[in-house]
């Protein structure tokens, strides 16, 4: 009986001993105030980000990279986004079985360059770092502006040597057609 019962506590020491905690949720007091509500610039992009690593380096790139994906979301995405709904039902009657399923799946995806992209604030609450940072609204402009006159310029050249291999290829065509004499010797 003793034997039993010590078995049965340390047992139940280990298992609550090894249950661990739950860490806490974060609060409003855990963060700066302009980490929920950014600031709104009339002629900015404003992110936010956060990271919790063991190195404070790496929790402050972390934070900046996650504050530019945001940023870089604003700017410019794809988003791919599927709904599979299903319903099924067997049986007749009230006493028919109905199954239902839905299914949602989102992807976005941001390609863009953020070329001025400023860090406005870093701050650490509870050895979390957070980070703000600025993109200007005139430059994401400009940068759209001459991502297009590129992608233009690139077309027109396409189009240019299209052109111009046409032109060689009919002119090579004129000149299988010519008949007539020639001082050089014909194939065999």
């Amino acid at each position: 009986m003793y034997k039993t019962n010590l078995i049965t506590l340390i047992a139940m020491l280990i298992f609550f001993g090894c249950a661990g905690s739950k860490p806490k949720p974060l609060s409003n007091k855990d963060l700066p105030e302009w980490y929920l509500n950014p600031p709104k610039f009339e002629d900015k992009f404003v992110g936010v980000g956060d990271a919790l690593r063991p190195q404070f380096n790496l929790s402050k790139q972390v934070a900046t990279e996650r504050a530019r994906v945001e940023v870089a979301r604003a700017v410019e995405t794809t988003v791919n986004s599927a709904l599979n709904d299903h319903m099924q039902a067997s049986g007749m009657g009230a006493e028919a079985g109905a199954t239902e399923f839905t299914e949602s799946v989102s992807k976005s995806l941001v390609n863009t360059t953020l070329k001025g992209c400023t860090i406005e604030k870093t701050e650490i609450f509870k050895d979390r770092v957070f980070v703000m940072v600025t993109y200007d609204a005139n430059k994401a402009r400009e940068e759209a502006k001459a991502a297009a006159r590129s992608e233009a310029k690139k077309e027109e050249a396409l189009y240019n040597e299209f052109k111009a291999r046409q032109a060689f290829d009919a002119l090579d065509q004129a000149i299988d057609r010519i008949k007539g004499s020639s001082s050089v010797a014909p194939k065999e």
